[in-house]
């Protein structure tokens, strides 16, 4: 199966998959968008707690992000606390292993 998770829209150095190391610091505005390959729309976020890969996200005052058990935004990948990195739209997601 072909990557669907790239961004489309001419951001450059866009990698929904792509994340900092924990203290990192942010390569993009907090709540930067990107259109994605499959048209979805990953948005670009701070993690302010531990959120597993695949949990429902939701999103704070400036684009903080907390595990949630509903929602429609999906974490991707694990992410610890104080880590940057994109959430998507939590309809047809193939999370990261």
């Amino acid at each position: 199966m072909a990557n669907k998770d790239y961004a489309t829209d001419g951001k450059l150095g866009v990698d929904v998959y792509g994340k900092s190391s924990p203290a990192g610091s942010a390569e993009f505005r907090l709540g930067t968008t990107a259109r994605c390959a499959d048209n979805q729309v990953a948005i670009y976020v701070y993690a302010n707690e531990a959120i597993a890969s695949g949990t429902g996200v939701e999103l704070g005052a400036s684009f903080t992000a907390s595990a949630s058990t509903g929602g429609e935004l999906t974490a991707l990948y694990a992410s610890a606390s104080g880590q940057y990195g994109w959430v998507i739209d939590a309809e047809d997601v193939d999370i990261a292993s």
